[in-house]
């Protein structure tokens, strides 16, 4: 069986076969300088990175506006027994944008999430077997200093901590119940093949445990031409010397005097034969590095959201007819941001309210609803806890998140232009299945212009099906459309006819003193409140006036 077919896969269900001969001679290279000088840690994870399934997400209408690296970077490190662990997030961050397009992986993935998050001991086993590819990464990425013998030792111990690996991998995964039961069988399998039996071989005689018996080669050049470990038996004399493999090695040069090869000679040999051997294996236990970092990942963001006193939960996948909903709801990024628990919201869709309109007072939380939404989805589909304490969503096949555009100096149209642009990427990407995200709809023209594009753009989203929310400043026109909504809807019910799909509105909630809760509830905004957003903002004429009078102050002659 060949080492592709012994692959391990705890991300994906079906497992993935791996692809290491796509790109089999540069991966070779890369460990084979690895392990005779040392390699950039970034191109050795590079050549060993486990490929990716396929996806119907496009990440360049929604990665953007979701600030995915820096999502990575604050809430989705991996620390262990509180300290951080320096890790490259490439891979992970490569996973959050392409989930797959079969919900079988996901159910698998989050099956692993619930063992770990119900067994605090597994994922201290993990947490070591992560520990150890760690040390062994790291010391295939170190030099030797160009220094034979402890070129010599560096092997040895490179291989000493790949076996360490495999011991490490099977203590995490043998009493499993979930996908990582995998992890223990494929060790099992590694163990029986004659390549780790060659490097168990070698370590226990280089221990002083065993004796090699060996055939050698030379060429007429009196050097090292072939090397060739004839059996292994196991120490029985307590006289036989002990201790590094060198001392076996000088005693074989006494009997071989005269050939310019050395101790180091044949052991290099040795060394380089049995890691040429285990090539394969050592591909797919750094690529298990970088599965097992997923885990370790989605357990340190939900050991964050607890520590603030909110809840991360896995979703339960609604089917046709079934409502939709969040509870709890919050947004990652406000937690990052301040240190503080964010104010969680409820959320309800039912199934023939396709397109939901938000209104309210800027500062409200109108924008960050949007972002939690849109990263409650992504995390759900890529198989993470999403930040919420209870969740029922449909499966989409694209996420669209469009934010406002921002000017730039070196853009073709003005804003007018660039809003059209968006709602044509729209529509050029999005299907029925598909949950679209758009922040202030038509604001980059006047509101008489806006509100009939705005309602050509209304009409044909109702079309399309797709799951669609949208917030917006038009309140007179939003209310226009919720009054309509209702007089179809009577209509509707007074003839048994279907009126289609539905828009709903909600809106921000104010407390008594008007000031946003951060919690959303149905209608229409009656006020922007911009006048209270510019108190708080110091924008009154009292203040300008104030600062006016300041500057006639400063330019009066002393």
């Amino acid at each position: 069986m060949g080492a592709l077919e012994r692959s391990v896969d705890i991300l994906h269900d079906p497992p993935l076969v791996a692809a290491a001969a796509v790109k089999d001679r540069r991966r070779r290279q890369a460990l084979t300088f690895a392990f005779a000088r040392g390699i950039e840690r970034d191109h050795l994870l590079d050549v060993t990175e486990p490929q990716l399934t396929g996806t119907s997400f496009d990440q360049r209408v929604f990665a953007h506006d979701l600030f995915i690296t820096d999502l990575v970077d604050r809430m989705f490190r991996i620390s262990i027994r509180d300290k951080q662990v320096e890790a490259n997030p490439r891979y992970f961050t490569r996973l959050l944008t392409h989930p797959p397009k079969d919900e079988s992986s996901v159910r698998f993935r989050q099956a692993i999430h619930e063992e770990l998050e119900n067994h605090s001991d597994r994922v201290s086993w993990l947490e070591n077997a992560y520990l150890a590819l760690v040390e062994f990464r790291d010391a295939l990425c170190g030099a030797d200093f160009n220094q034979r013998s402890v070129g010599v030792r560096r092997r040895i111990d490179i291989l000493a901590a790949y076996r360490n690996c495999l011991n490490a991998l099977f203590r995490c995964s043998a009493s499993s119940t979930s996908g990582l039961s995998r992890i223990a069988s494929w060790v099992e399998d590694v163990q029986t093949t004659p390549a780790h039996e060659a490097l168990v071989q070698l370590l226990d005689f280089e221990g002083g445990r065993s004796v090699l018996e060996t055939r050698l080669q030379a060429g007429y050049d009196g050097t090292l031409r072939r090397f060739e470990i004839v059996r292994v038996t196991s120490l029985e004399h307590k006289s036989f010397p002990r201790g590094p493999a060198a001392r076996f090695f000088r005693s074989i040069l006494s009997l071989l005097r005269g050939y310019r090869f050395s101790e180091e000679d044949v052991m290099s040999h040795v060394l380089d034969d049995v890691f040429s051997q285990l090539e394969d294996e050592v591909t797919l236990v750094l690529g298990l590095m970088h599965q097992i970092e997923f885990y370790l990942r989605a357990d340190y963001f939900r050991r964050k959201v607890r520590e603030s006193g909110l809840s991360t939960c896995g979703v339960r996948w609604t089917s046709a007819g079934e409502a939709q909903q969040l509870s709890g709801l919050f947004n990652p990024w406000l937690l990052a941001q301040s240190g503080s628990a964010p104010v969680p919201c409820d959320v309800q869709l039912d199934p023939n309210q396709t397109i939901v309109i938000i209104t309210g007072p800027n500062s409200g939380g109108k924008t960050r609803l949007l972002q939690s939404l849109a990263v409650a989805q992504l995390l759900a589909q890529v198989g993470l806890p999403i930040p919420a304490r209870q969740a029922e969503l449909s499966w989409v096949r694209q996420l669209y998140l469009s934010m406002i555009e921002h000017v730039s100096a070196d853009q073709a149209e003005g804003r007018l232009g660039l809003e059209l642009m968006r709602i044509r990427q729209v529509f050029e990407t999005s299907g029925k299945h598909s949950l679209i995200l758009m922040d202030e709809l038509c604001s980059g023209t006047n509101p008489s212009e806006g509100e009939r594009i705005f309602e050509m753009v209304l009409e044909l989203l109702r079309e399309l099906g797709a799951r669609v929310w949208i917030t917006t400043h038009f309140l007179d026109f939003a209310q226009r459309i919720f009054d309509k909504q209702g007089t179809i809807e009577r209509l509707a019910s007074q003839d048994d006819t279907q009126a289609g799909p539905a828009v709903s509105f909600l809106q921000v909630e104010l407390d008594s003193q008007k000031r946003p809760t951060y919690k959303f509830v149905p209608g229409v905004a009656e006020t922007s409140l911009a006048r209270n957003t510019a108190a708080r903002l110091g924008v009154t004429r009292e203040e300008l006036r104030d600062l006016i009078l300041s500057h006639h102050d400063q330019d009066r002659p002393t």
